[in-house]
């Protein structure tokens, strides 16, 4: 509301008209709303097990005098290996697997494609306990070698539950060190009954959602369909409103949530609404960014009579964005909806976004394109263009190029892929604002994901990369990393490396990284060959995929140099086995590479059987012969000394080059003459984790 104060204090000519604005911005033309405050606090430190953070609610959400003593309520829950269908999820949350079934419409048995989330009704109750009496849902969960707290809660049940929880209730206090396996061990998850207010307003169930990386709330608030007040409230967020993985956000509904809520991406926003511009008038240095938001809201308010709309999209926008002073011209006809104008200065809504940044920065190494040119790029987002997640293929006269649809703040990460220019990195070309998102424009790889070619090459429907492009895409992969680590300005780690995010593209091919969502500046450190060791900071917002994330990072939050080795590492055992990370890890308990560890030490004493099973271990899609015995070896122990827990036992991204480097001029020989061989015979069983 100040901004529009100041509007009608900078013109005295249209005080009245601005007056008539306020009272409907005001909500004068709309009913009384009731503000919705329920007593469930958002807790983030889902890390910091030795503490309990009970006023945050990481013990569960509180009930007490005047709370409903239960309710029904719903979860999400995403299906992955080894919970694969809906009656493993239902064994595993203790929930009804013919009542997953109805609200999911599946079949209890069917098989989920991993990914899927999972809508899943439970009976919410109020349950007393020495720490205080709290919401729950009670599960049963036995206990795997290997597992910790922390992995149970973040990893099994993917946030449901925290590792506090699981001591306070599972072990009744005892230190986790306690924790053994074959143990059966009680779950609270997380549920919620609402309020008597939340109740009258006639939001009638609470959704306990599992944010995943990269949510905010107004995307959360767009998937149900409810207003982002409504969320903010129900979890006593404070601007700006951030959350994060591996925690659960509360969603007010009236009615059961619909399971395409939840599988569903959002689309597209439609074009914006034709208005009228208003004369140019620079007063106040912003006056004209004002008058045209002034004219969007008369003009709705005119035809739809809604001031309380009005009103709940200010309140959003301020919570969400930071004001701050812009500069603009009322003639928004030369504005693109990035929030250029035709004069090269900023908007209200770009500066906000992009306040580290400088105009002449971005204007002078990124394009910044309109939502009409990317829409025409995209055949107006056609399905045909659409390459997976929110990326969709575009043309922009006739050059190919990438366009990812985000609904996150992307500042850290274009001011990061501005500044970054090598091989082996995906190019920034432009970027594009709109209607709240951001549009990524990137330079387009032809061959599609890492990932995609290995398991298509798996199932037979494409070539198989040679063993030779195997080892480039490794050293490509290595080469920009290394960029990352010793010779960006300040140094970088990408925390998000994966065979999802190395793309195949040109002659060979070459691979270039993508995925800079997570990726962090490390300031503070000189860049530069040798300077790695010193590079580390802190976090408490763990992002990256699951099977390729650090142990230290995902247990401690420690963002380092040699996080990105641990991920690459297993990207080189994918390109070795031609498997996917998943079923490498498996459940992710223990040490998922204990297999590997093992052989890498019986490598040196050599024999016919550990050669054997080094041969087991391959790709049988790669051409037999076509990687010698001295080059699997090779390959098995830089890929063990990546993967290692201790951090600092792993090799820098520089090593890894240069042994990959070498790996690449080790001649092709035949793994052995005989015909028994496994390799020769195309079988294989592989080896399992």
């Amino acid at each position: 509301m100040a901004s529009f104060r100041a509007l009608t204090a900078s013109s005295s000519s249209s005080s009245s008209f601005f007056l008539v604005l306020l009272f409907l911005a005001s909500g004068g033309l709309a009913p009384p709303q009731v503000r919705v405050r329920a007593q469930q606090p958002y807790g983030t430190a889902i890390g910091d097990c030795p503490n309990q953070h009970n006023a945050s609610g990481l013990l569960g959400y509180f009930c007490g005098a005047g709370s409903a003593p239960s309710c029904p309520a719903f979860l999400t829950f995403n299906a992955r290996p080894p919970y694969s269908s809906l009656a493993s999820v239902a064994a595993l949350l203790g929930a009804d697997a013919a009542g997953l079934a109805a609200a999911n419409g599946v079949a209890a048995a069917a098989a989920l494609a991993e990914g899927t989330r999972v809508l899943v009704p439970a009976t919410c109750a109020c349950t007393a306990t020495p720490e205080g009496r709290f919401y729950q849902r009670n599960a049963t969960y036995v206990v795997r070698p290997g597992d910790t707290l922390l992995i149970i809660a973040n990893n099994t049940f993917q946030g449901l539950s925290s590792c506090q929880a699981l001591q306070a209730q599972g072990l009744r206090g005892a230190a986790p060190e306690t924790l053994n396996a074959s143990q059966p061990l009680p779950v609270p998850l997380r549920c919620a009954c609402p309020s008597a207010a939340q109740a009258a307003a006639g939001e009638r169930f609470l959704l306990s959602y599992l944010v995943a990386v990269f949510d905010d709330v107004s995307a959360v608030a767009a998937r149900f369909g409810v207003d982002v007040e409504t969320i903010v409230d129900a979890n006593r967020l404070q601007p700006p409103y951030t959350i994060f993985p591996y925690t659960t956000l509360l969603v007010p509904v009236s009615a059961q949530p619909n399971v395409s809520r939840i599988q569903t991406p959002p689309s597209p926003p439609p074009p914006p609404p034709v208005v009228a511009p208003l004369p140019a008038k620079k007063s106040g240095g912003h006056v004209g960014v004002y008058i045209g938001v002034a004219a969007a809201a008369v003009a709705v308010a005119a035809i739809a009579s809604a001031g309380a709309f009005l009103a709940v999209k200010t309140r959003r926008r301020a919570g969400e964005l930071a004001m701050k002073d812009g500069k603009g011209k009322g003639n928004d006809t030369n504005t693109t909806s990035s929030g250029f104008t035709g004069g090269g200065d900023f908007s209200l809504s770009t500066s906000e976004a992009f306040s580290s940044l400088s105009v002449t920065g971005i204007n002078s190494s990124l394009k910044v394109y309109t939502y009409a040119e990317l829409r025409a790029a995209t055949d107006d987002f056609s399905p045909d263009r659409h390459l997976g997640g929110s990326v969709y293929r575009a043309a922009f006269s006739g050059d190919a190029a990438a366009v990812e649809v985000v609904d996150r703040n992307v500042s850290t990460e274009v001011e990061i892929m501005r500044k970054i220019n090598h091989l082996n990195l995906i190019r920034l070309i432009g970027l594009c604002h709109h209607h709240g998102r951001w549009y990524l424009v990137t330079e387009y790889a032809e061959h599609g994901a890492l990932r995609d070619r290995l398991l298509a090459a798996g199932a037979g429907s494409a070539a198989p990369l040679t063993w030779a492009q195997r080892v480039q895409v490794a050293l490509d992969v290595a080469e920009g990393l290394r960029y990352l680590h010793e010779y960006a300005r300040p140094p970088c780690v990408h925390m998000d490396v994966s065979s999802g995010s190395v793309l195949l593209a040109g002659d060979g091919p070459r691979a270039k990284l993508r995925s800079f969502g997570a990726a962090r500046a490390i300031t503070g450190a000189t860049a530069g060959a040798g300077a790695e060791e010193a590079l580390f900071t802190m976090t408490s917002r763990i992002a990256g995929t699951r099977g390729y994330i650090a142990p230290e990072y995902l247990e401690h939050g420690v963002v380092s140099p040699r996080a990105d080795v641990y991920s690459l590492g297993v990207v080189l055992l994918e390109l070795l086995t031609g498997k996917d990370a998943e079923e490498l890890v498996g459940d992710g308990v223990g040490d998922p590479f204990a297999a590997l560890r093992e052989l890498a030490e019986e490598l040196d004493g050599g024999g016919d059987a550990v050669l054997e099973r080094l041969e087991e271990l391959l790709d049988p899609a790669l051409p037999a012969g076509s990687c010698s015995q001295d080059v699997a070896v090779m390959m098995v122990r830089l890929i063990e000394r990546c993967v290692r827990r201790d951090a600092a036992a792993r090799p820098s991204t520089g090593e890894v080059a240069r042994r990959l480097l070498k790996l690449s001029g080790v001649s092709a020989v035949s793994w052995r003459k005989s015909p028994e061989s496994p390799r020769s015979s195309g079988s294989g069983k592989g080896l399992m984790y």
